[in-house]
């Protein structure tokens, strides 16, 4: 597969960047099957087996917003609908059991979203830093 034109990785500043490192280990080491390659004072990583990475770097405390310039959100694949929905789960009690971090919410539970695709299929939810992000199934994309 040619690897012009993908992605090499995506780098987010965060405000508080223990609380960043630990939602980030979660969504990409417990729901999304990466693997934590790097964690220094300056930057932390995550990769899957093909290349693609995340990276967390500390950061300002500039609240993030959306329809600022720059990241609107980031939306990662899935291979299943029944993925999302555990996941959905899996967010909502890592939530839970860490109230400290603050701006952590789901925006719109599981559902099929028709206006971006036949069988779009998604989760939103935000970070610490109210960061959107959304796992998405869009089985008629491949």
């Amino acid at each position: 597969m040619p690897k012009t034109g993908t992605f090499s990785h995506i780098s987010l500043s965060v405000s508080d960047y223990e609380a960043g490192k630990k939602y980030y280990n979660f969504l990409f080491v417990d729901i999304l099957g990466y693997k934590q390659v790097a964690d220094h004072p300056y930057y932390c990583m995550w990769a899957l087996s093909s290349g693609e990475c995340f990276c967390i770097s500390p950061g300002n405390k500039t609240p993030h917003h959306k329809q600022n310039p720059g990241l609107h959100h980031l939306a990662m694949n899935v291979e299943t609908k029944e993925e999302i929905d555990a996941a959905y789960q899996k967010i909502l009690k890592f939530h839970e059991d860490n109230k400290t971090l603050t701006g952590c919410s789901i925006l719109d539970a599981p559902a099929l979203y028709p206006q971006y695709g036949e069988g779009y299929y998604a989760v939103f939810f935000t970070d610490p830093d109210n960061i959107k992000l959304e796992l998405a199934y869009t089985p008629n994309y491949h």
